[in-house]
């Protein structure tokens, strides 16, 4: 009797940490306590893409390493309440989980943030390695510049025959891509990290356009810059570049927006989309989470999305 193929899915490697964001009532002053609030949530770039996955009906599988405390048991607590699998991340005794500290204005904009991801040294080839048939198997890979330089390295043969996303995460971690640009299926990069990538200064929609194109000239298939408050640009595989504002939102957080923005893109491409048409999914997801005080919005849903969609993008 044949046997019943699984239904693909996607992995993602790369960070899971504990977000800790605090929102203070007024502008913040330095050197005094500010009054406001504090909200603890699971985080992580990689963690975030895959939960809005899981959250829009998509088989995500996360790999990645957690310290065997108190946050790392909270983070596979939350991960079962939403379905996320976490079958393939580590625990590892004597390490510390990966912990995302952030302040944010009473606009919800982020003013500074500290993060401690040193377990990530931990994930190394060799654990990869356990994993080779969940990764050879994926209908689709998502990365991280939180990884370190061999892994991305190493995991070149897995993803000669399938498309990599990629996500720039900061100006300080994503010349890690630099060396893997003609591998990659969509990199998704902010104003800041689209500058470092490039080596061109963006100061406006057609700038970014300009960087966008030349990306995609070194290898990149698909480029997407998101411009905050601008809108988003991309290039696609054929080389034509697009933009597209945003919609007014009440922000209650900005951070996890660009990991909704990502997850949008993965979707989009799973689905057949174009990528103008993944690019105004993806900005959906976008703005469902910047409404939310999360880094992965509760609300996200296929509805939800399709909700915020322009009628000639349904």
């Amino acid at each position: 009797m044949p046997m019943t193929p699984r239904p693909a899915y996607v992995a993602l490697i790369g960070g899971a940490n504990m977000d800790i964001s605090a929102h203070s009532a007024a502008a913040p002053v330095a050197g005094d306590s500010n009054p406001g609030r504090i909200v603890c949530s699971p985080g992580g770039v990689a963690r975030n893409v895959a939960e809005n996955l899981t959250r829009l009906g998509v088989d995500a599988r996360l790999l990645s390493v957690l310290g065997d405390d108190v946050f790392g048991q909270a983070l596979r607590q939350a991960a079962a309440r939403v379905g996320l699998d976490l079958g393939a991340c580590s625990s590892l005794p004597g390490q510390r989980t990966a912990t995302y500290l952030s302040l944010h204005g009473p606009d919800g904009d982020m003013g500074v943030a500290v993060n401690d991801m040193d377990i990530l040294e931990c994930l190394t080839p060799e654990l990869l390695g356990r994993h080779t048939e969940l990764l050879a198997g994926a209908a689709a890979l998502v990365v991280d510049s939180n990884l370190r330089p061999d892994v991305l390295a190493w995991m070149g043969v897995y993803w000669a025959d399938k498309p990599v996303f990629a996500e720039a995460v900061s100006v300080a971690k994503c010349h890690k891509l630099l060396p893997l640009l003609d591998q990659l299926h969509t990199l998704k990069a902010n104003r800041l990290e689209a500058q470092a990538l490039s080596g061109m200064a963006i100061h406006s929609a057609q700038s970014a356009a300009e960087a966008a194109r030349s990306l995609h000239l070194r290898g990149v298939r698909n480029v997407v810059i998101s411009l905050g408050a601008d809108g988003v640009v991309w290039c696609n595989a054929s080389g034509i570049v697009g933009h597209k504002a945003v919609h007014a939102v009440q922000m209650a957080s900005a951070t996890g927006a660009g990991d909704a923005l990502l997850s949008g893109l993965v979707y989009g491409y799973l689905q057949g989309l174009p990528l103008d048409l993944s690019v105004a999914w993806a900005m959906a997801c976008a703005e469902l989470t910047l409404s939310s005080t999360f880094a992965n919005s509760p609300l996200l849903s296929v509805a939800a999305v399709k909700a915020r969609l322009e009628p000639s993008t349904t």
